[in-house]
């Protein structure tokens, strides 16, 4: 029987919709039932495992690791390493998560690669068809054939739940990297930080160095004995990574932090970061760390003056982004009690404004009622809302929790592009509109906004 295959993104992307998307669902098993690296590999093997020809970095956690994997992806390209970037999930094109010196992968190429994998899908899913491929799995693949097609020098992939059974985890890498981890998918990767951070450190393999963001003890227990047990040497923000000198600020009219970073065997002085808040400064104190490790080991020669350089032109979509000013329009993605509280406090730091109007729109398997209680304090107008994907809760449910907390004026607002013009019309030119929540609706804003 001839496989299908496809002639457009459009038919390949109407297929992938018919998979089973993780990112979607708030009910399934989080075992290897579910989760199985070897049908992943199977998968890999089938079209001469790309995944091992080339050079990569390896990041998990539960905060900061989409951050973290741009900082790196971007000083890399700056040393003249030609870098593959996976992350997830997409805001509004599939393709962006997937990319080579920052350009997204083509509708074209994308197609291309779909169906050089549809000979075992199809055969798979003919002979059972629990076992066929998720759209993770299925995305994950076409990277590694993409990176490989395009002769990256290294890539940096980003996992996408957990870290133990994500599809990346068939890797080899030159990094492993863990940023910090907290509570999120508890339900499937457990309800303590011992439990989420043994699926985190799931990444580390035999020998291979790990750099790991300031954690908490308990995590940083898990961590330590994983590598202990791995023989692979263990570096630590805070310990063999010093940040100092921090300051908010604003270079040419950006918003930003300065600080320096000294680390075991360099030191990298006045350092603009155009992210705003804290928690990115450790995020590129991460990053960093991972780039002296892989200089240490001969994967590339550090250059100060080159990664500086790199580090004052970042860009992270839809983190705490300024999209728009008078009035300033912020789109983030802050979903757990952590980020928001995060959020919150950068808020505070880094603007002035009369008024607080926050759109937000929230998974269902979230912490919903922790997180609108680190938020709804400083907000003058709260909108709740949606945008029509399966995992949200609903606004009005939303609302109940939100009553229980000091406000002072809160809408229900169903439609996501109605909620963004009643934020317009009754915002004036010296207030903040901040929209936050998951990806889903980040991804529907920034459409919108553009």
């Amino acid at each position: 029987m001839k496989s299908k295959s496809f002639n457009t993104y459009k038919q390949a992307k109407e297929f992938l919709l018919q998979t089973i998307d993780y990112e979607k669902l708030t009910q399934y098993k989080y075992d290897t039932s579910t989760f199985d690296l070897k049908r992943m590999e199977e998968m890999m093997s089938f079209v001469g495992n790309p995944q091992k020809k080339r050079k990569s970095v390896h990041i998990t956690g539960t905060k900061g690791k989409g951050s973290t994997s741009i900082i790196i992806s971007s000083a890399l390209q700056a040393l003249g390493m030609k870098t593959g970037l996976f992350t997830s999930p997409h805001l509004i094109y599939l393709g962006e998560r997937m990319k080579v010196n920052d350009k997204m992968i083509s509708q074209k190429m994308f197609v291309e690669l779909i169906n050089m994998l549809m000979p075992y899908i199809d055969r798979i899913t003919l002979k059972n068809p629990i076992l066929m491929p998720t759209f993770f799995e299925i995305v994950t693949a076409i990277a590694f054939l993409y990176f490989e097609r395009e002769k990256t020098d290294i890539s940096v992939l980003e996992v996408g739940m957990g870290g133990r059974l994500d599809s990346t985890n068939i890797i080899l890498p030159e990094v492993s990297i863990i940023t910090p981890v907290g509570y999120d998918h508890t339900d499937r990767l457990g309800h303590t930080l011992e439990k989420i951070a043994y699926e985190k450190a799931g990444i580390i393999k035999e020998s291979v160095p790990v750099i790991s963001s300031i954690q908490e003890p308990d995590t940083l227990a898990v961590i330590s004995k994983r590598c202990k047990e791995k023989k692979s040497h263990l570096y630590l923000v805070g310990k063999d990574v010093l940040i100092h000198d921090i300051k908010v600020t604003r270079r040419n009219g950006v918003y930003g932090t300065e600080f320096g970073i000294e680390t075991w065997r360099n030191n990298y002085k006045n350092i603009f970061l155009p992210l705003i808040g804290r928690h990115q400064v450790e995020n590129c104190a991460t990053a960093i760390g991972s780039l002296e490790v892989l200089s240490e080991t001969g994967v590339i020669k550090v250059d100060n003056e080159l990664i500086i350089n790199a580090l004052a032109k970042i860009c992270c979509p839809a983190r705490i982004e300024v999209t728009s000013e008078n009035p300033l329009i912020i789109v983030d993605t802050a979903h757990t009690v952590a980020s928001m509280k995060i959020l919150r406090e950068s808020i505070k730091e880094n603007f002035s404004f009369r008024k607080l109007i926050l759109v937000i729109g929230l998974s269902s398997d979230k912490d919903v009622e922790g997180v609108l209680k680190e938020i709804t304090a400083i907000s003058d107008d709260l909108i709740l809302t949606r945008t029509g994907n399966p995992r949200e809760a609903e606004p009005e449910q939303m609302a109940v929790m939100a009553k229980r907390f000091p406000h002072n004026n809160l809408m229900v607002i169903e439609d996501i592009d109605e909620a963004l013009k009643e934020a317009k019309r009754i915002a004036e030119r010296d207030d903040l509109i901040c929209i936050t929540g998951s990806f889903f609706l980040a991804g529907k804003v920034k459409e919108a906004l553009n």
